[in-house]
């Protein structure tokens, strides 16, 4: 009987932890560097599970934006946005087809001007650009107003009518595409 106890007593020890949570038995290993982790601290790659120091070191090695980046590549973009929102907004019903080619088109620009650098951020600042880039001639008139007295937001919006409407239609689906093409998806 003795040897039953010792054999379980055996067994208990061999069971590993997890190193960020003491208190959970580690079922995985990472299949990059071997350390023991459990189900929270596992992420799922298409190779396997990875712990998240591996997972954090793996993408960092994609980030590759300089600060310059952040200066440039929004700039290009508010302004090419701008633009593009200016020239598409007339376009009523066909600007749904023509706003995701825009927003290509602007990736592309800003991607030439950033010299294909990456990083997740940059490509979430450049989508906003666009965004403020597309809106800001809506937006002016009216804080304009309602900075006047007697002013009301709803006098603008009826004089703006359907203008801003189509900016902001303009402004989400060529960010969406700026920055899905910016990331490496393609529409």
């Amino acid at each position: 009987m003795t040897n039953v106890t010792e054999e379980v007593h055996e067994e208990h020890t061999d069971i590993e932890y997890c190193p960020k949570h003491p208190r959970s038995e580690a079922n995985l290993h990472c299949n990059r560097c071997g350390r023991p982790m459990c189900t929270k601290c596992a992420v799922h790659t298409p190779t396997g599970y990875r712990c998240d120091d591996c997972v954090r070191g793996q993408q960092k090695v994609f980030i590759t934006a300089k600060p310059q980046d952040y200066v440039f590549g929004p700039l290009v973009a508010g302004v090419l946005g701008l633009i593009g929102g200016a020239i598409l907004s007339g376009f009523g019903f066909f600007m749904l087809l023509l706003a995701p080619v825009a927003g290509g088109i602007i990736a592309e620009a800003v991607r030439w001007v950033i010299g294909r650098r990456r990083a997740k951020s940059l490509f979430q600042v450049v989508a906003g650009s666009i965004v403020a880039g597309a809106l800001l001639p809506a937006l002016l008139p009216i804080a304009m107003n309602l900075a006047l007295p007697g002013g009301g937001l709803g006098q603008v919006l009826g004089a703006l009518g359907f203008s801003i409407l189509w900016r902001l239609v303009f402004a989400v689906l060529a960010a969406g595409a700026a920055y899905y093409r910016l990331s490496g998806l393609r529409l």
